[in-house]
């Protein structure tokens, strides 16, 4: 992105060089939908839907009319969206433990993002907090639901390629289809994808959906925790603080069996 590289066609290429994989992943495993009920059909339709168009449509608008530094801040109410819809839909308890960690997690969070300043929302913040509870939505409710019914292969190689369509659709939109700036790191980039996607799924194959979510709670510490050997980036005191109180969350949550 620092080199001039447009977002649209970054997330074209990763998801163009990941499709062989996810083409050969959906047919070793296509018996499982073959004579699946349609249910599950809906449920993938759905995931690959709501992970992609919907959270990259809002996400433009997102960024567009809320700053950078609140953006970074309610992009992490993802998991309080997690713990009510896995409530309402899973049939997971709301507890006092949860909710002590996501107090801890969040708190954290403000401190690792913001240093410690104030920060003001504005009308335009509404549009994170709708992209947060889509990716609640698809990337974890209806993730867990579908590993619930299907295997992780067909769940994620499926909800992939039915999103592929709104990726491919959006950079035509935007007419920024371009051969990326820097190709060797963009494949990189499809490589890491595909394993986190991969990962993901397993993760609810065999977990909770708030267990899953806390544990992905700890993502902007290994962002800071890279982005100063390879951006060149500092970090004070108190977001040390915050980062501490973060991964202490994430080992309650794994002691605690969340």
């Amino acid at each position: 992105m620092n080199n001039g590289e447009n977002a649209f066609n970054l997330a074209f290429w990763i998801a163009f060089l990941a499709l062989p994989y996810w083409l050969f992943v959906f047919k070793k495993h296509f018996h499982e939908l073959k004579d699946a009920p349609k249910i599950n059909w809906l449920i993938i339709i759905a995931i690959g839907l709501i992970s992609t168009a919907g959270v990259n449509i809002v996400e433009v608008f997102a960024l567009k009319y809320s700053t950078a530094l609140n953006y970074s801040l309610l992009i992490r109410s993802v998991t309080l969206f997690t713990i009510i819809f896995s409530y309402l839909f899973l049939g997971e308890k709301i507890t006092l433990k949860k909710i002590i960690l996501l107090i801890l997690i969040f708190f954290g969070t403000f401190l690792l993002i913001t240093n410690g300043e104030e920060i003001s929302f504005s009308r335009g913040d509404i549009f994170t907090l709708i992209e947060a509870m889509l990716i609640s939505l698809g990337n974890s409710i209806l993730a867990k639901v579908a590993t619930n019914r299907m295997s992780p292969s067909i769940s994620s190689s499926a909800s992939f390629l039915v999103g592929l369509l709104p990726i491919a659709l959006i950079a035509l939109s935007k007419g920024v289809i371009a051969i990326p700036k820097m190709s060797m790191l963009v494949l990189i980039f499809a490589v890491v994808n595909v394993c986190c996607i991969t990962c993901r799924f397993l993760a609810y194959k065999n977990a909770t959906a708030s267990y899953v979510t806390m544990i992905f709670s700890m993502t902007p510490v290994m962002v800071f925790l890279m982005a100063m050997p390879f951006l060149g980036e500092t970090i004070t005191l108190i977001q040390i603080a915050g980062g501490i109180l973060i991964i202490l969350a994430g080992i309650f949550t794994e002691k605690l069996k969340i």
